[in-house]
C-alpha cells in the first residue's frame, strides 16, 4: 500500500519520484513512486519545460526557500494575451492517458507581480495532446497567491492521448504577471497528491492567550494562533516577525512605500470559521502599532471591513482607525448586513491608504449576540 505522506529531499535541480508499470520510468525515479498515491507519470526532477509565447520571458531561480527542491522557473508575461494559452509551459508525461483515467497535477507556485486588482496570479491548467488538434480535458484556472503554496488540479480523461503526445500545459497569458513555478508532479489513478492541511477549528477562548479585557465578551470565531492569513496586493510587502512582548508572540509587518491608488493595494484577510448570518454582531480586537507613517500626524492609517474571501469580495462595516507607535488594542464593532457560509467570511485589513509601515499582532474576532 502506498503512503500518502510525501517527504521531498532537495537535489541539484529538484528531486525525484516514480511510477510502476503505468509509465516506463528510469530506475532513479522508481523509489519515489511509493511516496505518492496513484502512479507517477512525469519526471518531477526536471523543470526545463518547453515554453513559448510572444510576450513570455522564461528564466530560472534557485533558493533554499523554494519548496520541493529549491528551484523554480520564472515566467514573465509582459502583456496579457488574447487567450490564456498564448503563452504557456508544457510538462511532458511519461505514459499514455486512457479514457476514464483519473489524472492529477500538483505544483508549487507563487505570483511575484500581477495586474489583477486582487493581487493574484492566474495559471490555466489543461491535460492535452501536444499535436494538432490539441485535444484535451480538465480545463481549470488556478489563482496563485504571493506566498509559496501547493496547487492541484484533477480531472477524469474523456479521451485517449498517446504517450508521445501527452502533456500538462500551464497557460500563463491570462494576465500581465510574473509567476514562479517550482516542482510539478503528475499522477494517474488518484484525485489528490498532497492532502490539504485541515482548516482552523473553533477553540475555547479560555485556552488562548489574550488581553484580560477580551475574556467573556462573546464566542471566539477565529483562531488567533493561526497566522496563515491571505496577504495580497501589489502596493507593498509583508514580513513575519517574532514579537515576544505581545500576546501570542507573533506579528506581521506591512509596508507600503507610497500611498496606493486603492487602499486595498496591500491587504490581509483573517479567516472566520463558522457561518455568518445577517444580524450577527461581532467585536474585532486588533493588536497593532505604527513603525512609520507619512501622514499629517505621523500615525498609521488602517481600514477594516468584513467581507467574503472570494470575488467580488462583497462585505460590510467599512471602518478606519489610526495607530500610534506603541502597541495598542483596537476594538471594532460590526453588524452583519448579509450572510456567508462557514469558512467564507474574513476580516480584511487595508494598508495602502498612506506610505507607512504597520505591525499587526494577534487578531481576535468574537460573536457577541
Amino acid at each position: 500500500m502506498k503512503r500518502n505522506v510525501i517527504t521531498f529531499a532537495a537535489g541539484a535541480a529538484l528531486l525525484a519520484l516514480a511510477a510502476p508499470a503505468a509509465a516506463d520510468l528510469p530506475p532513479e525515479l522508481k523509489a519515489f513512486d511509493e511516496l505518492v498515491p496513484g502512479d507517477l507519470v512525469n519526471d518531477p526532477t526536471r523543470i526545463d519545460w518547453a515554453s513559448y509565447g510572444p510576450e513570455l520571458e522564461a528564466g530560472a531561480r534557485q533558493s533554499p526557500e523554494i519548496p520541493g527542491g529549491g528551484a523554480a522557473r520564472v515566467f514573465t508575461i509582459k502583456a496579457k494575451g488574447a487567450f490564456p494559452y498564448t503563452s504557456s509551459a508544457n510538462i511532458p508525461l511519461l505514459a499514455e492517458i486512457r479514457s476514464g483515467d483519473q489524472m492529477t497535477v500538483g505544483f508549487y507556485a507563487r505570483v511575484v507581480s500581477t495586474d489583477r486588482a486582487d493581487g493574484k496570479g492566474t495559471i490555466g491548467v489543461r491535460f492535452q495532446e501536444n499535436t494538432a488538434p490539441y485535444g484535451g480535458f480538465g480545463d481549470s484556472t488556478v489563482l496563485v497567491g504571493s506566498e509559496w503554496q501547493w496547487y492541484e488540479v484533477t480531472a477524469v480523461a474523456d479521451k485517449r492521448i498517446r504517450k508521445a503526445d501527452a502533456i500538462v500545459t500551464l497557460q500563463l497569458a491570462g494576465e500581465k504577471q510574473v509567476i514562479e513555478i517550482g516542482q510539478a508532479i503528475v499522477v494517474k489513478g488518484s484525485p489528490t497528491i498532497i492532502a490539504k492541511a485541515a482548516p482552523p477549528t473553533l477553540k475555547e477562548a479560555s485556552g488562548i492567550e489574550m488581553p484580560d479585557s477580551l475574556r467573556n465578551i462573546g464566542q471566539l470565531v477565529n483562531d488567533p494562533t493561526h497566522r496563515a492569513w491571505e496577504h495580497g496586493g501589489t502596493g507593498g510587502s509583508w514580513l513575519g516577525l517574532d514579537m515576544p512582548e505581545i500576546w501570542l508572540q507573533k506579528a506581521t509587518r506591512f509596508t507600503t512605500p507610497a500611498a496606493g491608488a486603492n487602499r486595498w493595494d496591500l491587504s490581509t484577510a483573517i479567516p472566520l470559521i463558522p457561518a455568518v448570518k445577517e444580524g450577527d454582531t461581532f467585536t474585532v480586537a486588533i493588536v497593532a502599532r505604527t513603525i512609520s507613517a507619512q501622514t499629517e500626524d505621523g500615525k498609521g492609517l488602517v481600514y477594516a471591513r468584513m467581507q467574503g474571501g472570494f470575488p467580488p469580495y462583497e462585505g460590510f462595516g467599512d471602518k478606519v482607525f489610526k495607530l500610534g507607535d506603541r502597541w495598542q488594542l483596537i476594538s471594532l464593532p460590526f453588524t452583519a448586513t448579509r450572510g456567508f457560509g462557514a469558512g467564507d467570511a474574513t476580516v480584511t485589513l487595508h494598508f495602502a491608504a498612506a506610505a507607512q509601515s504597520i505591525e499587526v499582532g494577534p487578531v481576535y474576532v468574537f460573536k457577541t449576540n
